[in-house]
């Protein structure tokens, strides 16, 4: 999410302008955005229910499941993880924000802002990155062959998964250090960008890899199949599929930055960005039903998870109902 902090915005009550930290405080005085206040809190408090659920099934999963306890499986775990908090803390806490702008309630708009652009900073910074570990635990995975279960191991996913958060909420925090949003987005910007660009070499010269061995096998005119060279292709193709979705949703917000910059923080600029923000906060509902469709592993872990929970939850019910039942007796 990019700062938008550095446009002046006043309340429609005082011509004074008033700040939030570094954030300044705009509230609408037309009731221009009105319905769109109302139309994405009303979105992002569904989709903030789905998220928690979808994303909370996944990681439960991985959880109770030790044959999903794998590199991969770990850093889609992270993604999942970051998904989760959007759903559990952006989405609530942008709902809240709109309430607050709706009703001219400064310390509601002030806090529900900072929390909601903060884990927005968080989230989205770790999404991004992971899916940058992930392509390169592929590109590992294909490169390294035998060598690849001593070199990349699940501890060592862990760590990197903590340094990811870790960082991420330092540099967030930086925001309210770094009052210039426009020094800020010099710092995450090429950062993230830098980000991009690995990860789209890395799936290239996966793609390269993969295209090279299918060849090998069609010049040998042999039924022999590299081991795992057909699962290992659905994983890349599922990850390439979540990093398709997020360039996606997160292109028209690029679009609504461009037009920031050369038009200014005007009312359709800023009805652009809580419509592209609502956007990029649905996708986390999205991923999880992605993991469930094209890995097999994940979604009978989640299926076992769900029955579990259900039997446990009739076992509950079954003895509640015998201790009513024998008190009446």
């Amino acid at each position: 999410m990019v700062n938008f902090s550095s446009v002046p915005y006043r309340n429609n009550v005082d011509s004074t302008p008033q700040s939030c930290f570094s954030l300044d405080i705009n509230f609408d005085a037309a009731g221009y955005l009105y319905f769109t206040n109302i139309a994405t809190a009303v979105v992002n408090s569904v989709f903030s229910l789905t998220a928690v659920l979808g994303n909370f099934l996944i990681i439960l999963a991985y959880q109770r499941t030790p044959s999903l306890h794998c590199p991969a499986n770990t850093l889609l775990c992270c993604l999942a993880l970051s998904d989760f908090t959007v759903g559990l803390v952006a989405q609530p806490s942008f709902v809240a924000h709109k309430i607050g702008e709706i009703q001219h309630n400064l310390n509601v708009y002030c806090a529900t802002r900072i929390i909601t652009e903060t884990s927005g900073y968080i989230t989205c910074g770790v999404s991004i990155l992971t899916l940058t570990a992930i392509s390169i635990e592929r590109y590992l995975a294909v490169y390294l062959h035998l060598r690849y279960n001593e070199i990349v191991t699940n501890f060592r996913a862990l760590v990197i998964v903590g340094a990811l958060w870790s960082t991420l909420g330092l540099v967030a925090g930086s925001r309210f250090l770094i009052k210039d949003g426009k020094k800020f987005n010099a710092i995450t910007v090429p950062i993230l960008f830098s980000s991009l660009v690995v990860t789209v070499w890395a799936y290239s010269r996966i793609y390269k890899q993969v295209k090279r061995h299918h060849r090998s096998i069609q010049d040998q005119e042999s039924s022999v199949k590299i081991p795992g060279i057909a699962k290992y292709k659905k994983s890349t193709v599922t990850m390439a599929y979540i990093l398709g979705l997020f360039v996606l949703s997160n292109a028209p917000f690029l679009g609504v930055v461009i037009a920031h910059r050369c038009q200014g923080y005007t009312n359709s600029v800023k009805m652009a960005y809580i419509y592209v923000s609502t956007l990029v906060f649905m996708c986390s509902s999205v991923n999880p039903i992605i993991y469930c469709w094209r890995i097999t592993e994940i979604r009978r872990a989640v299926v076992k998870v769900v029955k579990a929970t259900l039997c446990l939850q009739q076992q509950i019910q079954n003895t509640t109902d015998n201790s009513i039942l024998s008190k009446a007796l």
